[in-house]
Order: C-alpha cells, then structure tokens, then sequence
C-alpha cells in the first residue's frame, strides 16, 4: 500500500457459499465487478430550511458481476437444480428459487497489497441470460447483478486490508469466512 492509499486494481478471486454448504466455491475468472450500497437520507427541516442531513448506511445495495462462473456456482445462484429432474438435467422456471448465499474477495491493489472483502447476504436478482455468438473472437461472459442485504449484525459488506487483520482470520476469510468471524467478544 502506497503512501496510506489502497486502490482497488485486480479483482483475484471469488468465493461462493450457498445455504446448506460447508465452504466456499471459487471463481478466478473474473472480468469486472461493480458495487454500489444503499444509504438513507434523514433530514431536518427548520422553517421549510433543510438546517441538518445525516447520511446513514441501510446494508442493503447491488454487486455487478461479469465473469465465467464455474457452471455448479451458476446452476445453484438461479435455482436450477430440481428434484423432479432425471440426474443431469438441469431447468429454469417456476420452480427456480434463486439461491441465498455469501460472496467473498480477494482484491488487490496496483502494488499487490491485500484487501478481502465479504457479502454476508446474497442472491442473485436477475433472471438466467446468455449471449452466444458464432465465430467470435472473444467468449462471452456472464454478466449478473447480486442483490445484498444485511446479515443479523446489520452489516452488508465486511472489508479489511490483509496486513490490519489477525493472520487466522486472513487465512479463515476467503475458506470460510461468516459475520461472527470478525465480531468482538464481549
């Protein structure tokens, strides 16, 4: 890290863990990833005078995802694993219900300092699309947009830079990381 400055720069890795799961899957083929958080506006007014605003975090917010996903990961973000199904054969419908799961990564920056970061609660808010182009030059990736809400501490994203942390829990993070991982005991 620069003069005190971490800019976000390679996003190396992500990791996916779906309700049911005991550790993350990873993902390293990763194109572009977009976040943006939810804030909530609270004003004062004083003789029709906007006198004072707070800004507060809500939690919830949007992760834009392009990539190539492995294809297990992407089968059980859109639901598509279905009992009524004969072995192998995978559907999208009525009876998709979109996964919940847990996201987390490992970002570096232009000088390869560590940052991980981690969304407690997901799932995935836009329906299966796909672009297949013959003779392209380039594959297509998936692009995907995450719905992230807050988990039981109220936090709807967790980051630390890998030097700040305690060597168990940045080694824990991208394997196996949950919310209580970095709470304090009191």
């Amino acid at each position: 890290m620069t003069n005190g400055v971490f800019s976000d720069y390679a996003l190396e890795e992500l990791g996916f863990k779906f309700e049911g799961d005991e550790a993350y899957k990873s993902a390293k083929c990763i194109g572009a990833a977009e976040e943006e958080m939810e804030v909530k506006v609270i004003t004062k007014l004083c003789r029709g005078i906007v006198a004072k605003e707070r800004v507060k975090g809500t939690g919830r917010g949007t992760v834009k995802l392009t990539a190539h996903i492995p294809y297990d990961i992407y089968m059980a973000m859109y639901g598509m694993e279905l009992d009524t199904l004969i072995d192998g054969v995978k559907g999208y419908g009525r009876n998709s219900v979109h996964k919940n799961f847990s996201m987390v990564a490992h970002v570096e920056d232009e000088d390869g300092a560590e940052k991980l970061v981690a969304y407690p609660n997901c799932v995935v808010k836009t329906g299966k699309s796909r672009k297949i182009e013959n003779g392209a030059e380039e594959v297509a990736q998936i692009e995907l947009e995450v719905s992230v809400s807050p988990d039981e501490y109220g936090q709807g994203v967790y980051e630390t830079l890998v030097e700040e942390v305690d060597e168990t829990v940045a080694e824990t993070w991208m394997t196996a990381f949950t919310p209580a991982l970095v709470q304090k005991t009191v």
